[in-house]
């Protein structure tokens, strides 16, 4: 299959592009950079210079290829609300260019759009009510699984807050720069927030499952370990560097880090995936813990 797929030499999507090579698929890989074009080349995959503000070049390229992957999103948490409206921008596009086809649309939500799920660990079979600062990407969601509606296999994969591996993702680097700027790993008190996680190279092999076998209008979630503490995290990282750890107020963190970085820190966040395992054969293995990986592993490397 020809996939066109967006973020591909971002975090997760190079992993993605690397997984869709090695089955046999061919890739268009949306990039916003010559240099990063030329690393696709390298790879033997096709470049398609362009940013997620190019609607009608995503459009094209949709329409030219067997199905889309998109990993991208733009991680600006000072103004949230302007990465969810270009995301439903890119998804409307993608719509268009699909409908009507039986395309496969696998797109990428994540868990923090649960908001606060206190003691619970919500499954990926449930309806949930969405609330709180991180709800308005559920909108995008709902705008992903609305597509199946137009005879397009459009599926939402879920990706928990911290995923983690290959000495990247979003939220543990920036805890090791916040300590590279302040000396010490700081964490939202009281630390005892619970997260699900899931290792890079489990989350990206879901896309493949989700890409062959996933259904019309389905959310799957990708976890592999939940019941890890903020705090827990925090201390990982101060083993790693040698630094001491401090606990932070909510309100304090919010005049550090703002609202939004503040938010995904100070929350419970857990989930299933039974119906993940259930109907499509994922099973995570990755060979080592997030703690262990940060305090021994690939994030120790780095």
């Amino acid at each position: 299959m020809n996939i066109f797929l967006t973020g591909a030499t971002g975090y997760i999507g190079s992993i993605v592009a690397q997984l869709l090579k090695k089955t046999g698929h061919n890739i268009f890989g949306l990039t916003r950079s010559e240099a990063s074009a030329q690393k696709l080349k390298a790879l033997e995959m096709e470049p398609v210079l362009g940013t997620l503000q190019d609607r009608e070049k995503l459009k094209i390229a949709a329409c030219s290829c067997d199905g889309v992957i998109h990993t991208a999103f733009i991680h600006d948490y000072s103004d949230f609300a302007s990465a969810v409206k270009t995301e439903r921008d890119v998804i409307a596009a993608f719509s268009e260019a699909l409908a009507g086809s039986g395309k496969p649309f696998i797109a990428t939500s994540g868990t923090g759009l649960l908001g606060d799920t206190g003691d619970r660990v919500i499954d990926d079979s449930e309806n949930f009510e969405f609330q709180g600062e991180l709800a308005g990407r559920a909108a995008a969601e709902q705008d992903i699984l609305r597509a199946a509606q137009q005879n397009i296999r459009s599926v939402v994969l879920r990706l928990p807050i911290f995923v983690y591996g290959g000495g990247g993702s979003q939220f543990i680097p920036f805890l090791v720069d916040d300590v590279k700027q302040t000396g010490v790993a700081r964490y939202v008190e009281p630390g005892d927030y619970k997260y699900s996680v899931v290792h890079v190279d489990d989350a990206a092999e879901l896309y493949i499952h989700a890409l062959h076998n996933g259904k019309a209008g389905s959310i799957y979630h990708a976890v592999s370990e939940s019941g890890i503490t903020n705090k827990a995290i925090t201390e990982a990282v101060a083993r790693m560097l040698g630094c001491k750890v401090t606990g932070m107020s909510k309100e304090e963190a919010v005049q550090v880090w703002g609202i939004a970085l503040t938010t995904f820190f100070a929350i419970n966040n857990q989930v299933s995936s039974s119906k993940t395992d259930q109907e499509l054969g994922w099973k995570p293995s990755a060979q080592t813990t997030i703690l262990e990986d940060i305090e021994h592993g690939s994030y120790k490397a780095v």
